[in-house]
């Protein structure tokens, strides 16, 4: 019955969103329930040109182009990348990060440059500067370490290829903002080396400096990052 159907599905929303919240609850509050020394929070600067001290990263990675925009990815549909629409354009890139504050153990933020080549359908190079904003705790941490970053930034691209034009609608342009967000992964054993999951993603936002584009060419990508 559609009544029927209506109620277990707000059931499901509701115990979905309660698991979310209380997951987020331990990630924020957990910290100050692990006594004195874990509530010492300290906010530390650090010059990026002083020697690097666990906090200089290297970082390669490639991916696939993603046609679903990251709207639906990310804000109305929530699709996985089982769900994606797959391109036939790769990319591989390199980036460069040094982390020049640090909120304790718990978040920093970090300085990046990068530059990568798409292969494929679309052939253009790209570029980019950007400050990362990244949550680096988690309950689980001494099992798996994981963080989340995001970015915000500039991205050129030496051509602006037909396909980034379509989807904005408007003519595009070769300088984008440069909105990043990446999953890591390591292991506790190992906290030189993170698997990293990046969507990477240049876009205009609707803004009128950027000519008004929207969403631009953006990949699924997996790689390695060091650090030292």
């Amino acid at each position: 019955m559609p009544g029927h159907f209506t109620n277990r599905s707000a059931g499901k929303v509701s115990r979905r969103g309660l698991v979310f919240l209380l997951t987020l609850l331990c990630a924020l509050v957990g910290p100050l329930a692990g006594g004195r020394e874990a509530r010492a929070f300290d906010v530390e600067l650090r010059s990026p040109f002083a020697p690097c001290r666990a906090d200089c990263t290297a970082t390669l990675f490639a991916g696939q182009l993603v046609e679903t925009s990251m709207w639906e990815i990310f804000l109305t549909k929530h699709q996985g990348p089982w769900d994606w629409r797959w391109g036939s354009s790769t990319f591989v890139g390199g980036a460069f990060s040094r982390e020049v504050v640090r909120f304790d153990r718990f978040a920093s933020i970090e300085t990046e440059v990068g530059v990568g080549k798409r292969f494929g359908s679309l052939h253009e190079g790209e570029g980019w500067g950007a400050l990362y904003f990244r949550w680096k705790w988690f309950p689980w941490d001494e099992y798996l370490r994981t963080t989340v970053g995001i970015s915000i930034g500039l991205n050129y691209a030496t051509g602006v290829p037909a396909f980034e034009s379509r989807r904005a609608g408007v003519e595009g342009q070769n300088l984008l903002h440069y909105l990043s967000p990446e999953l890591t992964f390591g292991l506790p054993s190992r906290p030189d080396l993170d698997l990293i999951f990046r969507f990477h993603h240049r876009s205009g936002g609707d803004l009128p400096f950027f000519n008004r584009a929207g969403g631009g060419v953006q990949y699924g990508t997996v790689g390695l990052r060091y650090r030292w």
